[in-house]
């Protein structure tokens, strides 16, 4: 019997979780803001409405121009391999 089916047919079995780790991707053939590759990775700190960190795509035009507005936002810059960038620097295209 399958162990869900035995906590579910005899209360005094538990489930215990599996920690499996897997990187979560953060890569796609497109950026959040439009349907040009992605150029960076933004990673926004949590915040009052947003309780984990997150991740958003930006192509190269979408990036140069929300750079303050992240910068503000206290965003952490990463070029599309996951390497950080330092405050204005533009990710070697490889």
């Amino acid at each position: 019997m399958r162990k869900a089916a035995q906590a579910a047919a005899d209360p005094e079995v538990t489930l215990e979780p599996t920690a499996i780790y897997t990187p979560a991707p953060r890569y796609s053939g497109r950026a959040c803001c439009c349907a040009a590759q992605p150029a960076v990775i933004a990673v926004l700190p949590p915040s009052a409405s947003r309780p984990g960190e997150t991740d958003l795509l930006f192509c190269g035009h979408h990036y140069r121009g929300l750079l303050p507005a992240l910068a503000a936002h206290g965003a952490t810059i990463l070029d599309i391999s996951g390497h950080p960038l330092t405050a204005g620097a533009w990710p070697d295209p490889g």
